[in-house]
């Protein structure tokens, strides 16, 4: 018996050019919403990684591993550089007892920034090996904060050495105050730094990627981010 001889037919070009467009159709969008929230999860594992660090060297203090620690942020055309940095009880009570210390100068100079040799672990030196302090580098092409420059907050166990130094200190003198937030957002074109009130502490554009890392003297740490849609902002 023969067999009967198959009939198989493809796809002619004009099904393949519709088929082309469709695809194309439903790629452009979809892009929007995938790009949304990619930068979404990519901004909020920032803040995390932020929350983390932080919560790592203080943890360090009620380990009793320091007494003085410090977060640094470094933030330049190219990079947030984050670090963590300890400083151990002799350390500590050598400088309290040297009058030539900065520490003896102001609150502001206790919370170093400028002595590379002051802390004795620092997460900023690349290839640093000490695993209680640690770096976490951010892409400032991609990510923004409210400053473009150092800042610094110290930390203690009991809270007594709480300071800060560059961009999270305001005033001066008997004055003095430390910032207890730094926000991190999506960067925009034109624009180097979070859009975001000093004195309300609200986002002053409609946007729904900026993240608030928030610290207390006594180092409890929260990330809250901010909802354009409840105009308030929501614990993470």
């Amino acid at each position: 018996m023969r067999a009967q001889a198959k009939n198989i037919k493809g796809f002619n070009l004009l099904e393949l050019v519709i088929v082309v467009v469709i695809i194309g159709v439903i790629s452009a969008t979809a892009y929007p919403k995938f790009q949304d929230w990619r930068e979404k999860r990519e901004i909020r594992n920032a803040a995390l990684k932020v929350k983390s660090l932080m919560l790592g060297i203080n943890g360090q203090v009620q380990r009793g591993l320091y007494v003085f620690v410090q977060v640094y942020v470094n933030i330049t055309e190219t990079e947030i550089t984050i670090a963590s940095k300890g400083m151990k009880s002799d350390t500590l009570f050598s400088k309290v007892n040297d009058g030539d210390s900065a520490w003896n100068i102001d609150a502001t100079s206790r919370c170093n920034i400028a002595d590379t040799d002051y802390w004795d672990d620092d997460g900023g030196v690349p290839g640093n090996t000490v695993a209680q302090v640690q770096r976490v580098v951010l892409d400032a092409n991609k990510f923004a904060s409210n400053f473009i420059g150092e800042a610094a907050v110290c930390f203690s166990k009991d809270a007594k050495w709480y300071s800060g130094a560059g961009n999270f200190v305001a005033g001066g003198g008997g004055d003095t105050s430390v910032d207890q937030t730094m926000f991190l957002c999506i960067k925009a074109d034109d624009v180097p730094t979070c859009a975001v009130d000093e004195g309300s502490g609200e986002p002053t554009v409609v946007v729904d990627n900026v993240f608030s890392i928030d610290w207390t003297r006594f180092g409890d740490i929260t990330v809250d981010k901010w909802s354009s849609l409840l105009n308030e902002w929501q614990l993470q």
